[in-house]
């Protein structure tokens, strides 16, 4: 998911995390690992903040970009 003009986040079913990275020249720059700890089942990205579907709790998480 695009979260900025060279920013991007990737989940990880498996892997219960997310990746921040930014993407320049066909490059990935920066990449941040975070760690939710649940299977995310899907993501959406809007007026500035990620929903997360996490699949363990059947809940959604939200995380606010300034």
């Amino acid at each position: 998911v695009q979260i900025g003009e060279n920013n991007y986040v990737v989940s990880s079913l498996k892997d219960q995390s997310l990746y921040f990275f930014e993407l320049r020249n066909n490059k990935i720059l920066n990449l941040e690992r975070v760690i939710i700890g649940e299977r995310i089942r899907d993501m959406i990205y809007y007026n500035n903040k990620l929903y997360l579907y996490l699949e363990d709790t059947a809940s959604l998480a939200e995380i606010s970009f300034n």
